[in-house]
């Protein structure tokens, strides 16, 4: 029990170098003003029209945000964001930006995307991260440890929720899907049940478990990052998905490689 305690400790609060973490928290900063960037011709659309609304804040509001409001929470946003991206303003600039985008995600209208979710998620770790040049990596391993979450609860939730995967039937109905189907790659290929549909829906489970535990070791590293960039690759020419996911996603690439142990 000792020595699986100590092996625990060392894995989170072993000290490091921070660049890893220092890299990707600029890199989501550039990726959450490309968010903002998106979404500013929508705002009232998305923010502040008397819709049905399913936000995760709705439940507190009188109604809808006013848009002066939501305007001015967007630039601010974009604001802490550059600051963060330019690798200034300290850990004020990241609370900031960390809790400008989860209020923001919270008042959408609509349910939050998933990949926002996670943004959320990695930002609130980003603000708490060291900022020395060393230090404990307990921040970096959970963002890590999210990415892994993400591939290998896909790849089971897949295995666990019916033969519709293990036939190639999923991969059918997604490829005919008018709403994420028939796009580029899906639209050329008309799929149906059979080997192809089997071979597609088996390989995206293996790339995803793939991704989710070759990430971690020194030997399967790259060839999982190499898995990651094909799966993304394959998911962008066949479904309607924001660019905006797979760029998130890939993102987290940054939080793999580089330096590890000890100063640079």
């Amino acid at each position: 029990m000792a020595e699986a305690a100590g092996g625990l400790s060392r894995f989170f609060f072993a000290t490091e170098a921070t660049a890893r973490t220092q890299r990707f928290a600029r890199g989501l900063a550039l990726w959450t003003g490309a968010y903002a960037l998106t979404q500013w011709p929508h705002l009232e659309e998305l923010y502040s029209r008397p819709v049905l609304r399913e936000g995760r804040l709705d439940r507190w509001l009188a109604g809808p945000p006013p848009l002066w409001l939501i305007t001015g929470l967007m630039g601010l946003l974009l604001v802490a964001a550059a600051l963060v991206a330019a690798g200034r303003g300290g850990r004020t600039a990241r609370v900031l930006a960390a809790g400008l985008f989860a209020l923001l995600v919270g008042l959408e209208a609509s349910t939050p995307r998933a990949y926002a979710e996670l943004a959320v998620v990695q930002w609130g770790l980003v603000a708490l991260a060291p900022l020395g040049r060393v230090g404990p990596r307990w921040a970096t391993r959970l963002m890590m440890l999210q990415l892994s979450a993400v591939y290998v609860f896909a790849a089971l939730s897949k295995l666990v929720e019916g033969t519709s995967w293990w036939t190639g039937e999923a991969m059918v109905l997604i490829f005919r899907s008018s709403h994420q189907g028939q796009h580029l790659l899906s639209a050329w290929l008309p799929l149906t049940l059979g080997p192809l549909a089997r071979a597609l829906a088996w390989s995206t489970i293996a790339l995803e478990l793939a991704i989710g535990f070759g990430l971690w070791f020194a030997r399967t590293r790259k060839p999982a990052a190499v898995a990651l960039v094909l799966l993304h690759l394959g998911i962008a020419g066949s479904m309607r998905v924001s660019l905006l996911f797979h760029a998130l996603m890939l993102l987290h690439l940054l939080l793999f490689v580089g330096p590890r142990e000890g100063a640079e």
